[in-house]
């Protein structure tokens, strides 16, 4: 069975069972409140997704990648350090999603022209991007969860999770460095026939969507001084993107239709006139007369006509639909190929996992695991590695979305309430700390794990999970506990 789709069979076993209704659990677990709503996640990962997969189908994201191919790319230990920090940069200005998104195809293109090996530039991508996504608020969904549901502005996030970011930066390429050092080619055959400026497709809208996504970042960011819900701000930059990319493709194919139509002009060496047709060749032919066609009919034949009709309409029904995706495919192909790459898979597998995240709230867990990460968090320092080390872990089981929802609620709770400050904002952090380098442990970890896996897999690239567990596993580990000591050591100054 497709992973996506695993949470809404234990759903459906859940509510045969009667152990949750759907008017309580279904529905909050989609709708959500106190500040976590899971639908604005959803929509603010797909509206952030179109505008970077339209930048990817301009050939801009191509271009840089090749440009640094074609610059750095005959030593194979420094284009590994080069796309680590180039997925870093791009990680931190959209989020982990988005460079999934762009960078895989382009690590296999890169593969496919060269003849290297593509898993340790992909684990690297991969784990550059859940590294450099806890650096900023919008990085993340689950820091959007974390951040509203305690009021952490956008500044205040940064200042506190900058150094832990780093530091974490820096762990986790010295230690892939050093446990893929054999894996990476010394020298490369680099095409030189290939070059960056041949990538870029449409220009107009790689400078237009570059101006949106830049304008979209800045806007989330002064969105937190006012309070503007993130996924409100991203919304009209996504359908401004959309429509930017229909016009120009409508403008584009149109002309083209023009220059198609356009007559040819046909010299004829002899007019050719009516008495040229000889009336002899036209052959006339008559409809049968209704009696006949009724009485050809037999009562069996007219029982199955409402059968046949179904038929063809399903069939009509069909071909309406191929046609008007060959249209789209036509007029717009630049927004055809963008929906056709949006990460559809996500919806049902996030929002399943939510509702089952609600479904233990409504259960009784909640308090229950408030009251055991109270007894777990004695002092500032445990709190911060412990909450650390199990939401790393928790989010591997229930994905890191569902688990910040669940981990939020149990650190709003007023049995955790219980505990100093200090324990109670480094679990805060400890959380947002888990839930992005925690991804780095299973392909299940994170959305962005199921999409990797997805993206690699049409690329012929078949990452499983245990080779995937081997790759990352150790640079989780160090990641976790070196950014865990830079935030014990910030709050500790602080205080």
């Amino acid at each position: 069975m497709d992973m996506k789709l695993t949470p809404w069979l234990v759903i459906l076993l859940l509510l045969a069972s009667t152990a949750i209704r759907f008017g309580d659990e279904v529905v909050h677990g989609f709708v959500g409140g106190n500040g976590i709503e899971p639908y604005s996640i959803v929509i603010l990962i797909f509206a952030l997704a179109y505008i970077c997969i339209s930048l990817d189908e301009s050939g801009l994201l191509s271009y840089v990648a090749v440009h640094v191919t074609s610059r750095w790319g005959h030593d194979g230990r420094v284009l590994l350090l080069c796309f680590y920090a180039l997925s870093c940069v791009m990680a931190v200005i959209t989020n982990n999603d988005v460079v999934v998104l762009c960078l895989t195809p382009i690590i296999c293109i890169f593969s496919d022209t060269t003849g290297a090996n593509a898993e340790p530039f992909l684990i690297a991508m991969f784990i550059a991007a859940n590294t450099a996504s806890m650096a900023l608020f919008i990085g993340n969904p689950t820091n959007i969860i974390v951040a509203e549901a305690n009021n952490v502005s956008f500044l205040s996030y940064s200042a506190w999770m900058g150094l832990p970011f780093l530091g974490a930066a820096v762990a986790g390429i010295a230690v892939l460095y050093l446990t893929s050092m054999r894996k990476i080619p010394r020298a490369i055959a680099i095409d030189v026939t290939i070059r960056p400026r041949d990538m870029l497709r449409r220009f107009r809208q790689a400078v237009l969507g570059s101006v949106v996504l830049v304008s979209c970042l800045i806007a989330l960011s002064v969105s937190s001084f006012f309070g503007v819900a993130v996924w409100i701000v991203t919304l009209p930059f996504g359908v401004a993107m959309l429509l930017i990319d229909a016009i120009i493709d409508l403008s584009t194919t149109r002309a083209m239709r023009t220059l198609e139509s356009a007559p040819i002009p046909v010299t004829l060496s002899e007019p050719i006139t009516y008495a040229d047709v000889d009336a002899s060749d036209i052959e006339l032919q008559c409809a049968p007369a209704a009696s006949q066609l009724a009485g050809s009919l037999s009562p069996t034949a007219i029982a199955e006509q409402p059968n046949k009709a179904r038929i063809m309409y399903s069939a009509r029904l069909r071909h309406r639909i191929v046609h008007g995706i060959h249209i789209l495919d036509m007029r717009v192909p630049t927004v055809s190929a963008v929906l056709r790459r949006l990460p559809y898979g996500i919806i049902p597998f996030s929002l399943g996992m939510f509702i089952i995240v609600e479904s233990l709230s409504e259960q009784g867990w909640t308090p229950r695991l408030a009251w055991l990460l109270k007894h777990m968090c004695p002092s500032t320092a445990a709190a911060v590695f412990i909450v650390g080390a199990v939401t790393s872990l928790a989010c591997n089981v229930l994905n890191n979305l569902p688990m910040a929802i669940l981990f939020s609620r149990a650190l709003q709770h007023p049995i955790f309430a219980q505990v100093d400050d200090g324990s109670r904002r480094g679990a805060m952090f400890a959380l947002i700390i888990g839930s992005n380098v925690g991804a780095n442990f299973t392909l299940v970890g994170s959305l962005a794990g199921l999409m990797f896996q997805g993206i690699a897999s049409q690329k012929k690239r078949e990452i499983g999970y245990f080779t995937f567990m081997r790759w990352c596993a150790p640079v989780m580990v160090v990641q976790l506990a070196v950014s865990c000591a830079i935030l014990v050591a910030e709050l500790v100054v602080v205080k």
